[in-house]
């Protein structure tokens, strides 16, 4: 094998060595971007679920769907830390009423033992509470009840 012969095999070496390079790293790239968006429908899906217990068992004990819509009300504000002294905060209350609602008429459903009521009908009306929220406020409702978690530096006793 000549010294051109050695140095264009190597270079072969050295093409497959970058191509790899590069595979690798978009490849790490498309991971971090897949992991995030996993991570982000982990989060999303246990926020929903928090908050639609708070909901739950906030108008649990209603005898009225007015009842209902209050206490379901303040669950709600109090979970995304609202206090409806705004406009758009306001806004978005109404909007998830209608969940309250089909919250209160399963319950109803379940008391008087009638079968038209259909659980579905709430995970329908948050879904549209929610394609409203993303595109009325350009982002999804979700990353409101986003809690930020403070560190604390550990501090020895002297």
């Amino acid at each position: 094998m000549t010294t051109q012969q050695l140095s264009a095999f190597l270079d072969g070496f050295e093409r497959a060595a970058h191509e790899a390079s590069a595979t690798e790293e978009n490849y790490q790239r498309e991971a971090a971007a897949r992991l995030k968006q996993l991570a982000e429908a982990r989060a999303f899906g246990f926020r929903r679920l928090n908050l639609m217990r708070t909901v739950a068992a906030a108008i649990q004990d209603c005898g009225t769907e007015d009842d209902a819509i209050v206490r379901g009300s303040t669950a709600f504000l109090h979970e995304v830390g609202w206090s409806t002294e705004n406009e758009s905060q306001q806004e978005a209350l109404e909007k998830f009423q209608p969940v309250i609602r089909a919250c209160w008429q399963i319950k109803q459903a379940e008391a008087e033992t009638d079968s038209a009521a259909n659980p579905d009908d709430v995970g329908k009306q948050l879904s549209e509470f929610e394609d409203w929220f993303g595109t009325a406020r350009n982002g999804p409702f979700l990353s409101v009840l986003e809690r930020e978690i403070v560190e604390l530096p550990l501090v020895e006793p002297c």
